[in-house]
């Protein structure tokens, strides 16, 4: 064991070179090596050839609990695709979450992000059972990732993928209850944001079921209550964390669909008027401006469209 110890301190004052991986032990030392096998118990590496002692490559075994974790080289083509990780195709995102798949629950393991960004991928592609798909993986994920920052990523996901799937009352339980046990501002706009956006397929539900919602006195309550609620929390960045230009442009923009998809134009357009005024340089802007001319053309009369044709 003082062998390896010694060995260790050696090679922690060496240069790491591009895909090394570094086995950091409790004690503090650390080396650049290449792990070859590792389990929950044991781990294997290999030493690099140090100059000059016309030696070969040593191989070494350690005990797991005297390692405190394990910093992993990126292996060819990784380093590019994790730092465009989050437009990753689904390939891309599936075939380095299968690479480190057995590495979910070791400290700074970049398996976890991998898996999110291969969810986040199947959400976009949205084929066949690409979104259940993508449930499973999250709960995976939220199961048995070390890091709480992934662990809240793919709560995130989940959530996205529960309104994928169209289970929207798990959603919004689920969000209401994320809501409440964070303090996090990030993550509770994230939350507040996939909240609104669960309410809104619920409320867009409840209308196409009750389409005379209006004279309705049971129904009409509770479509008010939601629609008011949805508008809140779409809004609530702007109001309150106004200096967040992304977050807040965005609860701007769909808070205007809602007024849109109520008849409230006036609304709307203020809505998409503060936004390109405030946030004239966010994704959000451009979208808003299309709106606005839009909303502001002239709308042709019945007689008008019978005449066109």
């Amino acid at each position: 064991m003082k062998r390896v110890v010694c060995i260790f301190s050696l090679l922690a004052v060496g240069v790491i070179v591009s895909g090394q991986d570094v086995v950091h032990l409790k004690t503090g030392e650390s080396a650049a090596c290449t792990v070859t096998a590792i389990t929950d118990n044991i781990i294997t590496y290999t030493l690099p050839t140090i100059r000059g002692s016309g030696g070969g490559s040593a191989k070494r075994t350690l005990q797991m609990d005297r390692v405190s974790h394990v910093e992993w080289g990126f292996r060819p083509e990784e380093e590019t695709a994790w730092e465009n990780r989050d437009t990753a195709s689904v390939e891309t995102a599936e075939k380095w979450w299968n690479e480190w798949f057995a590495s979910i629950h070791r400290p700074r393991a970049r398996t976890a992000g991998w898996g999110i960004a291969f969810g986040n991928a199947l959400l976009r592609a949205n084929r066949g059972g690409s979104d259940q798909r993508a449930l499973s993986l999250y709960d995976r994920i939220i199961e048995r990732a070390w890091s709480d920052d992934d662990v809240a990523s793919a709560k995130q996901g989940r959530l996205r993928a529960l309104i994928a799937i169209g289970d929207l009352e798990t959603a919004v339980k689920e969000a209401a209850e994320l809501a409440t046990r964070t303090e996090d501002p990030e993550l509770l706009i994230e939350v507040k944001f996939l909240l609104a956006e669960a309410d809104f397929e619920l409320l867009k539900k409840l209308e196409e079921e009750n389409p005379r919602w209006e004279e309705d006195d049971e129904v009409r309550p509770d479509r008010n209550l939601l629609y008011h609620r949805i508008v809140d929390q779409y809004l609530w960045p702007h109001l309150f964390h106004a200096t967040r230009d992304d977050a807040a442009s965005r609860g701007l923009l769909s808070a205007g669909e809602v007024y849109e998809f109520a008849g409230d134009l006036v609304r709307a357009k203020a809505c998409y008027v503060d936004l390109e005024k405030l946030y004239p340089n966010t994704e959000a802007a451009e979208q808003a401006k299309q709106r606005i001319e839009n909303l502001t053309k002239p709308q042709k009369t019945s007689s008008q469209e019978t005449e066109s044709l």
